[in-house]
């Protein structure tokens, strides 16, 4: 029987998308012994719930993490050691590693000095990196410049790889998916005039610049917002100021299930955020069969919203656009019921065996130039 080869792959924490992403890896490429190796078991902002089932040949290093203020959230830097050791027991013939902390630079020493394949892996855009530091752009020239392939999680992930020195031609695609059955709800009891927003209640999300957007809103709505976080007394107070408050329902952070049932009863979804590198949400609310208003902030808004199609994308300081585009589909509720059934027919491309392909063709593309 031929020896499986070895593939490593590093990341910060357990997702549960991620988490399930790899457990479909491990199931499917029978030519890989996959193992995951974790920067850290959680982070403090995260109540995510896991199915440790799935979390096969799965190794955390030892660590502390750096909480860093940004202007709109706060950056968790995982410092870890032993990702050496842990690989040259491991002694994969591939490495694949998220970003490019810590733990990934010292991951790039270690396969640098062996000549271990090294994939450089990562989400972030050039958008979401618009401010990074002098110092972080040469760290992240310094690890394409090792790396032998490279994964972009979007269009702009890929775009960012080869702005920072990434040779084209092995930049590869690998969508930031989720398992869609998960997410997959049909409802014959939607309210086509309840709106749902989820995330985290932070100033990035823009909760905010959707208020405006519905202050003096011509049409009824219930907006629905599923999160929690530091901004939210600031939206209640804002939502009382501009004769919003019966009109918004504060859900607080929902677990799988009881989001479900949101995205069932819920006729549009909106995202209103000032940055993200991709937006995961968009792709749930799209397996419920909802329209889409997405802001352009959002870098994954063009893989995943064709406009005019599926939804819109909006600049969400364009307040009157904003408002009108919510309008437009608050008014026709047959309008948003086909851009749902629109959202439905796009997630082909997102399933796990269309995703894994982008994945291991940088691989295998990384293994040939050694």
């Amino acid at each position: 029987m031929k020896e499986r080869k070895r593939l490593a792959i590093i990341t910060n924490i357990p997702a549960p998308y991620r988490v399930d992403f790899f457990h479909y890896l491990q199931q499917h490429e029978k030519e890989y012994e996959i193992h995951i190796i974790y920067a850290s078991e959680n982070e403090d902002n995260r109540s995510w719930e896991i199915d440790r089932e799935k979390m096969k040949n799965s190794h955390f290093l030892d660590s502390w993490t750096l909480k860093l203020p940004r202007r709109y959230d706060i950056k968790y830097i995982h410092i870890s050691r032993g990702v050496g050791t842990l690989l040259k027991r491991l002694q994969p013939d591939v490495v694949v590693g998220s970003e490019y902390n810590p733990t990934i630079l010292q991951a790039v020493r270690y396969c640098s000095r062996r000549g271990i394949p090294y994939v450089s892996w990562t989400d972030g855009t050039l958008h979401s990196e618009r401010n990074i530091s002098g110092l972080q752009k040469r760290l992240r020239r310094y690890v394409i410049s090792h790396a032998a392939a490279y994964i972009g999680s979007s269009t702009k992930s890929r775009e960012a790889q080869i702005a920072y020195g990434a040779d084209p031609k092995r930049c590869f695609i690998s969508f930031l998916t989720a398992d869609l059955d998960k997410y997959r709800v049909e409802s014959k009891d939607r309210q086509p005039d309840r709106i749902l927003c989820v995330g985290s209640l932070i100033e990035r999300k823009g909760i905010d610049l959707l208020l405006r957007a519905l202050t003096d809103m011509e049409a009824p709505f219930t907006l629905a917002l599923a999160g929690s976080g530091g901004e939210e007394e600031n939206l209640r107070r804002m939502a009382e100021e501009r004769k919003l408050q019966e009109r918004v329902e504060f859900l607080g952070y929902l677990q799988l299930d009881e989001l479900r049932s949101q995205y069932e009863k819920s006729g549009i979804f909106v995202l209103p955020t000032r940055e993200d590198c991709f937006a995961l949400v968009i792709l749930e609310a799209m397996c419920a069969g909802l329209p889409v208003i997405c802001s352009k902030y959002a870098d994954g808004s063009g893989d995943l919203v064709e406009d005019g199609v599926n939804g819109y994308i909006v600049d969400p300081y364009d307040t009157e656009n904003f408002h009108s585009r919510l309008r437009e589909l608050l008014q026709n509720p047959e309008k948003a019921a086909q851009m749902g059934q629109a959202s439905l027919g796009m997630l082909e491309k997102f399933r796990f065996e269309q995703v894994s392909r982008g994945f291991m063709e940088a691989v295998e593309t990384a293994q040939r130039k050694r």
